[in-house]
């Protein structure tokens, strides 16, 4: 174990081995699967660049709350926590279960030729997540670089869950095919605590 001295106080660092866990399913299942894609890809050409590349994303990046305006992102987002997230992460035991999910911010990305993400971690958020609406055989990958390196090549209908301290990039990319995201986080509060806006109420 080593002792790292810290402007004030110190910090005890000690390597070891953890487990690195990246949730993955493809929605193609849902009965409304192409409809629902068609409405989120034609919803983020509706709301288009907001974010100007200032963010880490360098491409089309929609407003941060998308959730909040558009019914087809929020139709994703409640299918994402009541179907998929406890297959991610066991929540039964925070105070016996009583977790509300609220989502902070959830995003659209579109990312064209020579468009990348820097790499970045969500930290301040519990878990993190994308949903690929459209993603072709040779669209770039997404590239998670810390705890551990893992690539994972997405196709169209993939949904990842992550925790969201996990660093992750996207390379540049190389073709004039669209790639087209969502993504998300999510925190919880206990039953004593009211969120805004609670997704699993």
């Amino acid at each position: 174990m080593e002792i790292y001295q810290n402007m004030r106080g110190n910090i005890h660092r000690l390597p070891i081995q953890t487990t690195m866990n990246v949730y993955q399913d493809n929605l193609s299942y849902l009965w409304n699967f192409e409809e629902m894609n068609k409405t989120l890809e034609k919803d983020i050409a509706d709301c288009g660049d907001k974010q100007d590349r200032k963010t880490n994303v360098k491409g089309l990046m929609t407003y941060w709350q998308m959730h909040t305006q558009y019914d087809s992102f929020k139709n994703l987002l409640v299918h994402i926590v009541s179907q998929h997230l406890e297959s991610y992460k066991d929540l039964s035991l925070v105070n016996e279960g009583k977790v509300k999910i609220y989502c902070p911010s959830m995003w659209g990305n579109v990312y064209g030729k020579g468009d990348y993400t820097k790499d970045h971690s969500h930290t301040g958020s519990r878990f993190s997540f994308t949903y690929y609406v459209k993603a072709e055989e040779d669209c770039t990958p997404i590239v998670f670089t810390w705890p551990g390196k893992m690539q994972i090549k997405p196709k169209t209908g993939d949904l990842l869950i992550w925790d969201s301290e996990y660093g992750h990039m996207v390379p540049e990319g190389t073709t004039d095919t669209k790639r087209i995201v969502i993504a998300g986080n999510l925190n919880y509060h206990e039953e004593t605590v009211t969120p805004a806006e609670v997704i699993n109420a």
